[in-house]
């Protein structure tokens, strides 16, 4: 029986060194960003481009989900700001802390921004972002913050899986990437109008979630998760001294008048949320999620206005310092 067990025991150990030697080389930013190519507009190589390739300063950047990419203008709303300050919409879809914890380490690592502004929606989304594997380093991708983690081996193995694509792409193939792209801008474009069908689909999707909603003691055991890389996110901009703010993008059905988790976040930050007048207006979302060029237009100037004031402020505290 013993032997067996070596036997076993040895060929499980074979087996792990492959894994191993992935795990032990270098893994390119450069190479994850375009890896995932097919997702998302392509938004994860623009990210990559604008923050390291792009020469262009980043002062305020929005870090959330497609609905960030179709909420913020970012050219309309520096022509209203005088030019004075470089937007970037660095939102990307989908819902994931860790995923926007990744980006916000890229951003502050290559620019100096004045000030970040995180989406928050209804509720905090309880599982890994399916992209944070793919884009994590070593160490972000094996050391979670928690242990309530339920998608930590997924990720793990599918790390594993980019690193041998990686490997493949550098040594057999010897593939090379595409020149940058330095389109300052990350807004998403589009004059579409939802049908009442969507927002009726969206309405009775919020209603059957509400129903099935667990105890408050699951919820907050689920809560550490998101909250984990979002503290971690807060507390790698505080150490930078970069301000933050949330802003609340709700979906068209929910009814939601501020996020489930406010309490949460406003120990961190200010929490914006839209006016009425602007999520109410049916001809203002592109589906039954996101804003189209009306509504995000609307958004813009509403967001231009509050940046103003947040950004006046703190050149005042600066000359006040």
């Amino acid at each position: 029986m013993k032997e067996v067990l070596q036997k076993i025991a040895f060929f499980f150990g074979l087996l792990a060194v492959p894994v191993v030697l992935l795990f032990a080389l270098p893994y390119s930013n450069e190479f994850a960003r375009h890896f995932i190519k097919d997702d998302c507009y392509n938004h994860g190589a623009w990210i990559f481009d604008r923050l390291t390739k792009n020469a262009t300063p980043i002062d305020v950047a929005f870090i959330g989900s497609s609905h960030t990419i179709h909420s913020f203008q970012e050219k309309k709303m520096e022509t209203v700001l005088d030019n004075k300050f470089h937007l970037a919409n660095l939102g990307y879809c989908r819902f994931g802390r860790n995923l926007e914890y990744l980006f916000v380490k890229e951003l502050v690592a290559n620019k100096n921004p004045k000030l970040v502004v995180i989406e928050v929606h209804e509720d905090e989304p309880k599982n890994s972002h399916d992209i944070f594997p793919y884009l994590a380093d070593t160490k972000d991708l094996l050391i979670s913050p928690t242990f309530v983690n339920r998608d930590y081996f997924s990720d793990v193995f599918n790390g594993a899986s980019a690193r041998l694509e990686q490997f493949k792409a550098k040594y057999i193939f010897r593939e090379k990437y595409p020149d940058p792209n330095l389109n300052p801008y990350g807004y998403g474009e589009s004059d579409r109008i939802a049908t009442e069908e969507e927002f009726l689909k969206n309405k009775q999707g919020w209603s059957k979630w509400i129903k099935r909603r667990g105890s408050l003691e699951i919820e907050q055991i689920q809560l550490k998760f998101p909250y984990s890389y979002l503290i971690k996110t807060i507390n790698l901009l505080k150490s930078r001294n970069i301000p933050l703010v949330f802003v609340y993008l709700p979906e068209s059905g929910s009814n939601f008048q501020n996020p489930l988790r406010l309490d949460f976040y406003k120990q961190y930050g200010q929490v914006l949320t839209l006016p009425d007048t602007i999520v109410q207006s049916p001809t203002n979302w592109m589906d039954d999620m996101h804003f189209n060029d009306s509504g995000a237009g609307q958004v813009s100037e509403w967001m231009t206005k509050k940046l103003k004031q947040i950004l006046d402020e703190k050149c005042l505290n600066e000359r006040i310092d």
